[in-house]
């Protein structure tokens, strides 16, 4: 598969990064993509993580808070054993 980038600064920037690290242009395209790849997936794993302790703390909070009723939800609500109001 080949690619055809036109677009006169990344030919500039990848001709640069290729003549300063005498590293071929593939190799450094490579190197790159896969670079921002390893971040995405960082990203992506960091995001979920945070969500994950987010969730966490919100569980955490919601067990420490206080018993408000401690009425069965059927007797607050008014229903019988049968779903009809009392």
């Amino acid at each position: 598969m080949s690619i055809t980038i036109e677009n006169a600064e990344i030919e500039a920037l990848l001709a640069d990064l290729a003549e300063t690290t005498r590293r071929p242009a593939p190799d450094l395209l490579l190197d790159l993509l896969r670079r921002e790849r390893e971040r995405i997936n960082d990203e992506a794993a960091r995001r979920i993580a945070e969500g994950l302790a987010a969730d966490e703390a919100m569980r955490r909070r919601l067990n420490a808070s206080p018993l408000v009723d401690a009425r069965p939800i059927n007797e607050i609500l008014a229903y019988d054993e049968h779903g009809l109001p009392v």
